[in-house]
């Protein structure tokens, strides 16, 4: 009898231990940090609602924010979000293609164009269009004065990102929307405050 209590007492260590190793391992994954891209370290199992980073694309500061409101994903948002980025550039060009087609097709581009075109003072209208082509009309030069101002990550969203096009945000609070999938391909264009 001694010898089974002896055994049941080493059975209840070892078994302490085990869950005691288990939960520092669940605690340090958890925690665990990586490097991302443009946000640097970010805790992946349990980060922060919003991370905020910045990216320069051509000779332009743009803001990003990478955000989890709806929880952080079961799968490995990390390889996901790199797939994405590395093709950023690609992205942004077939937004932008989206942006000229939406306003082609008298979308929702068209009409904040138009909207913009009706509402601003016309000195404040000029000072938007300085450096755009002078030979065109005043609505395509408001439409290339569009400029990307942000790019918004959605993990585990179907919109997974969102992109903000905008004539300046000290003249309109209205941006030009796009939202794609975690590959890339558009999901919808509008325009919004």
């Amino acid at each position: 009898m001694a010898g089974k209590t002896a055994l049941n007492k080493e059975m209840k260590h070892l078994n302490g231990a085990y869950f005691r190793t288990i939960n520092r391992l669940k605690e340090k994954e958890r925690n665990m940090k990586k490097d991302i891209t443009y946000f640097g370290e970010v805790e992946i199992n349990s980060p922060q609602e919003t991370t905020e980073g910045t990216v320069t694309i051509d000779n332009h500061q743009i803001e990003l924010d990478l955000n989890f409101y709806d929880g952080v994903p079961e799968y490995d948002w990390v390889e996901e979000y790199g797939n994405y980025i590395k093709d950023l550039e690609q992205h942004k060009a077939d937004v932008e293609a989206a942006i000229r087609a939406d306003y082609e097709d008298g979308g929702d581009v068209k009409e904040y164009v138009d909207f913009h075109l009706e509402e601003l003072d016309a000195s404040i209208i000029d000072k938007v269009l300085v450096g755009t082509d002078a030979s065109k009309s005043k609505e395509e030069r408001l439409l290339t004065a569009l400029k990307l101002k942000r790019i918004g990550f959605y993990p585990g969203n179907e919109n997974y990102t969102v992109w903000d096009y905008t004539i300046g945000r000290e003249i309109a609070d209205m941006v030009v929307v796009i939202n794609t999938d975690k590959t890339g391909k558009i999901n919808y264009v509008t325009w919004e405050s």
